[in-house]
């Protein structure tokens, strides 16, 4: 059922590689490499390499993953963030960190936790850029979620955020019932992941919180409102008339209006 709802964003993991390799400099990737103070820097761009020149997975090397976890932190609207770059540049040195660590994580999955972060900053970058790139994004996600979709709340985290960017790349009215359909299923996905957790995590601050809940990774808490409240709640385009309720009001939910 879920290959089928998902099926018209053609999962594929390599979706962004070839948005990847037509704009990224060999510059931008040494200073990935390098965003650990320097250390390790020419190991890690020998292991970044294969993965923008082939669309390789990365390897399971902790330098290389703390590189891109450092990146995946950057803030490229901040002129005074480092390590990462700032504007366009940086939002593809992030989106690429991003998806590496997504992808990473589809294959090495006792290692990675709290993907929420990742998946809220891979998003944002990926609407910055422009509707192609959020298209290939959501094929990516796509391909992620019917490979792995992660453990509780990873998952229902995973099911948002390939809803914002359907709703964000799919406008016509043709599309209003399978846009519903994403709502429909994000909404089962929350709930499953708070039916696991109640037992251990109800005490949690913030459980009340309709899906940032769930996670004590809240450091991007910021991001997932803000995305919610301009590609769902409030979007500057109107959404498909059959799937506008359902899409206004988990944006609602998220963004706290």
């Amino acid at each position: 059922m879920t290959e089928q709802l998902l099926a018209p964003l053609h999962p594929d993991e390599g979706a962004l590689t070839p948005l990847f390799q037509a704009s990224f400099e060999d510059a931008m990737l040494r200073e990935v490499a390098a965003a650990d103070y320097g250390w390790k820097a020419d190991e890690c761009h020998a292991l970044l390499k294969p993965m923008l020149e082939a669309g390789l997975v990365a390897s399971d090397d902790f330098n290389l993953r703390e590189v891109l976890e450092l990146i995946r932190w950057s803030e490229p609207d901040d002129p005074e963030w480092s390590p990462g770059g700032q504007g366009p540049r940086g939002h593809w040195m992030r989106l690429f960190a991003c998806t590496a660590l997504v992808r990473f994580a589809a294959s090495h999955r006792d290692l990675l936790e709290g993907e929420c972060t990742t998946l809220a900053q891979l998003t944002s970058s990926a609407i910055e850029l422009g509707q192609p790139v959020a298209r290939a994004a959501a094929s990516v996600l796509a391909w992620r979620f019917l490979a792995y979709p992660g453990g509780d709340p990873d998952a229902a985290f995973l099911a948002f955020a390939i809803l914002l960017l359907a709703a964000h790349i799919e406008r016509g009215e043709d599309r209003g019932q399978w846009l519903k359909d994403l709502a429909i299923w994000v909404e089962d996905e929350e709930s499953r992941a708070r039916n696991a957790l109640s037992t251990w995590f109800s005490s949690m601050p913030h459980w009340d919180k309709w899906l940032t809940g769930l996670t004590l990774f809240d450091q991007r808490e910021a991001v997932w409102r803000s995305l919610a409240h301009h590609i769902l709640a409030r979007p500057e385009c109107p959404h498909p008339s059959d799937a506008r309720e359902a899409l206004q009001l988990l944006g609602e939910l998220v963004a706290g209006i």
